[in-house]
């Protein structure tokens, strides 16, 4: 019995000692630098182009926004825009949200839609009765519209804002 006693300390003691050996043998654990932290997933920013309109007279009415991304029926037809977005003035100021839209070339037109009817009120020859506007700001020719070319501009993702600056 006492054979083994002396066996079992023994073998403790060499256990303790390894274990002594082995911590110092071992370098400190030093912290990870925070450029090495893993970092967090990225949140993508939404696809969007905000548009904010100034020059507003009053708050009546609503605001009409369309963004084309082609030439046939900019500025004023409906019909053809890729999407017409309505919203309410509020301090003499408009704007809409264009959300999800892909990278490319477009061109937007809005209008302050006085008698909420959906459409530009124009003259007998054609002239507008309502503020309007584009983007670029580009002006009416003497016999009409602005053309689509000088209104578009490059969209690369993420969020652009537009601002434009009705007209009469």
């Amino acid at each position: 019995m006492i054979q083994y006693r002396w066996m079992l300390v023994l073998t403790l003691g060499l256990l303790a000692a390894s274990s002594a050996v082995a911590q110092e043998a071992e370098p400190p654990t030093e912290a990870k630098p925070a450029a090495e932290a893993t970092p967090a997933t990225e949140v993508k920013p939404a696809n969007e182009i905000v548009v904010e309109i100034s020059g507003l007279e009053n708050d009546k009415g609503q605001i009409g926004c369309r963004i084309f991304s082609k030439e046939d029926g900019f500025p004023g037809k409906k019909e053809k825009a890729d999407e017409q977005l309505y919203s309410k003035p509020k301090s003499k100021k408009g704007g809409c949200t264009f959300k999800g839209y892909k990278p490319g070339t477009y061109a937007i037109s809005v209008m302050h839609d006085l008698d909420t009817n959906g459409e530009l009120n124009t003259s007998m020859v054609g002239r507008p009765k309502e503020p309007w506007g584009v983007s670029n700001d580009a002006p009416a020719h003497r016999f009409g519209p602005p053309e689509f070319k000088e209104c578009t501009f490059k969209y690369e993702g993420g969020t652009k804002v537009i601002k434009i600056k009705l007209q009469m």
